[in-house]
């Protein structure tokens, strides 16, 4: 498979996205790779470095799309960017699927413009995987692309949510939540109640509400959200996550030679637990519903990020997870 990436948006500039496509490189000797961006910035990163120039292309591409940017008009506008030379050049079959970090309300609208949406998706969503405390992981549909949702939008969400789950993480029958403000049936939006009663009714494993303190419990395998609310979920747990290794440094640091040693016990766990929940082991969050593969990794990505989302688009398009996800909207 042939995976374009576009090497523009990410807060630590070209690099990441350069570093993370050769990792990707050498994790698998079928991958191809194509880096769409400024050729001059993109070669200064690969000088010196090894790899495999038969599966390394380059693709000259002019001024980006940036945060600031209103989504729309830079699609419309910069069609010389990485981001639109990227989206026609997947929707054109030159690449099965695309990574980009920049600015998700362009990236979402190009999705929909130049790549379309499978045949029966109304809007394409897209969804973060997490992990959980037991070891398992969470697929959160919508995670910040469509703010405001209906609710048949909310039940197409769930079900290529399943699908995902399904075929990704090999689970039979993934157990369905949707996001509120109580567990109870009737808590809610207006849209909430009506999308409760719709995914009742829908045929898939529904389990009923759920509360944000349950994302990384691991109590659903999908949740389903607003882009709002899916949103705010997200980062509210990124930020926790943050706040609590803070704490406990401090702790550390001012607890005395007892805190210290205790520290040097307890470092293997602590790494493991870092490794456990960081967003970069997991990648960027998919555009489902998108005729092909379309992922978004965070602004802030690291090269392992890149990584990770450059070996998630690979593994996505050889599963055929687009055709699926048709299938599954049919049934």
């Amino acid at each position: 498979m042939k995976v374009l990436v576009d090497c523009h948006g990410a807060d630590a500039g070209v690099s990441v996205a350069v570093e993370g496509a050769l990792l990707a490189l050498g994790q698998r000797k079928s991958l191809k790779v194509v880096l769409c961006g400024k050729t001059d910035e993109i070669e200064k990163v690969l000088a010196g470095k090894t790899y495999d120039k038969e599966r390394l292309t380059v693709v000259a591409a002019g001024e980006p799309i940036t945060n600031d940017d209103s989504p729309a008009l830079a699609i419309r506008r910069k069609k010389d960017s990485s981001m639109v030379l990227g989206l026609r050049a997947l929707a054109a079959g030159e690449a099965d699927a695309m990574v980009s970090a920049g600015n998700t309300g362009s990236l979402l609208v190009g999705t929909q413009v130049i790549v379309k949406l499978t045949e029966g998706v109304t809007r394409a969503t897209l969804a973060s995987v997490v992990p959980t405390v037991k070891g398992t992981h969470t697929i959160i549909a919508d995670s910040g692309a469509n703010v405001d949702c209906r609710p048949d939008m909310l039940k197409e969400f769930a079900v290529m949510g399943d699908v995902y789950m399904r075929n990704i993480f090999g689970i039979d029958r993934p157990a369905v939540g949707l996001l509120s403000n109580g567990a109870e049936e009737e808590k809610g939006t207006a849209a909430i109640k009506e999308a409760h009663t719709l995914l009742k009714e829908s045929g898939l494993n529904f389990v009923g509400n759920v509360e944000a303190r349950d994302v990384l419990t691991g109590a659903v395998d999908v949740l389903v959200a607003d882009g709002f609310a899916g949103n705010v979920a997200i980062k509210a747990c990124e930020g926790m996550g943050k706040s609590m290794f803070a704490l406990i440094k401090e702790g550390i640091m001012n607890g005395g030679l007892k805190a210290k040693i205790g520290f040097l016990l307890l470092k293997g766990v602590f790494r493991d637990v870092k490794r456990r929940v960081s967003s970069d082991e997991v990648g960027g969050g998919i555009f489902l519903g998108a005729n092909k593969i379309v992922i978004k990794t965070h602004g802030a990505s690291s090269a392992v990020s890149f990584e990770k989302s450059i070996l998630n688009a690979d593994t996505l398009a050889e599963k055929n997870v687009v055709g699926q996800i048709a299938e599954g909207l049919k049934k």
